[in-house]
């Protein structure tokens, strides 16, 4: 019985250690704010290690189309490594949807009742940025913004119209809708990981077959094609194989910026290494830990 017991105990505890490493946080903050005639909400998760005289870095996810704030938490695990590496985890919230999910972004072409309303994000975007410095201490040279699908077309927004208050980007399994209308001010490192069994975002371009909204999809090759020469990068990439991941890397790029391609052979539309969310959603790889390359490479830059 006692044997019982104390097996029981450790158990009890484990499962408090996994919850406890599954929010991460050492405390999140909820903020609104309101951009023209729309409140917009956002969720600041906070790392229990704050002692730094330049301030903390930021890095901003965005959730996929119908996901939340909270989702984007799950399906990532930035918090943890936030935790674990010392920087601040934000997460936007997008617009629309029902009892605070279903959410989307206004990526041009995609995607949903943002889209339709022709909302504003990059206002959004940049009224949180204000505030965001109004209430905790950050590196303002280390702000970064990463996103899946929806999302990561979020990222690709945010690259093109304030890349003067981002030091670099980071887009999983997401498209570049951006490509005839964006104007950076100046190089940025990017980082771009896709599946190459994706169907809701082709990695090739083409209509995805369960896309969240119908359009053409611009291929993964032709966003790598801009920022490489937007970036000035040398035209010789270098190119590894390990296993089912290909890595491309176009380096000697302007200002110190760099581009990097990564390829999962058989992966889906999800976040690798991530959470899967729902059972129709596709199983994310587990040959790669997109949130720790991520933030390697937010590190280098």
């Amino acid at each position: 019985m006692r044997t019982t017991r104390l097996l029981a105990g450790r158990a009890l505890v484990a499962a408090a250690l996994v919850v406890a490493v599954c929010s991460a946080a050492a405390e999140t903050i909820e903020r609104t704010l309101r951009v023209g005639a729309h409140e917009r909400s956002y969720e600041i998760d906070l790392p229990a290690r704050r002692e730094s005289a330049q301030g903390l870095p930021v890095v901003i996810v965005f959730h996929g189309g119908g996901g939340s704030a909270d989702s984007a938490r799950r399906q990532s695990r930035m918090s943890v490594k936030g935790e674990a590496e010392g920087f601040i985890a934000v997460y936007p919230q997008g617009s629309g949807g029902i009892a605070g999910k279903l959410k989307t972004w206004n990526a041009g072409t995609c995607c949903g009742y943002a889209m339709q309303q022709r909302i504003d994000e990059i206002a959004f975007v940049a009224a949180l940025l204000d505030a965001l410095s109004a209430t905790v201490t950050i590196d303002r040279a280390r702000v970064y913004a990463t996103g899946i699908s929806n999302g990561g077309m979020m990222a690709y927004e945010v690259a093109c119209a304030l890349a003067d208050r981002v030091a670099g980007i980071a887009v999983v399994a997401g498209e570049m809708t951006a490509l005839d209308r964006c104007r950076p001010t100046r190089p940025l490192p990017v980082l771009v990981i896709h599946g190459s069994a994706d169907r809701n975002l082709p990695i090739d371009g083409g209509v995805g077959a369960k896309a969240f909204a119908v359009h053409e999809v611009r291929s993964v090759a032709s966003a790598i094609d801009f920022w490489r020469r937007h970036d000035g990068c040398n035209e010789n990439a270098r190119s590894e194989v390990n296993g089912a991941v290909r890595r491309t890397t176009y380096s000697s790029c302007s200002g110190g910026s760099e581009v990097e391609v990564v390829t999962i052979e058989g992966g889906g539309h999800s976040w690798p290494g991530g959470d899967r969310l729902a059972r129709f959603l596709d199983s994310p790889s587990t040959a790669f830990d997109a949130t720790g390359e991520i933030w390697r490479f937010f590190a280098r830059h």
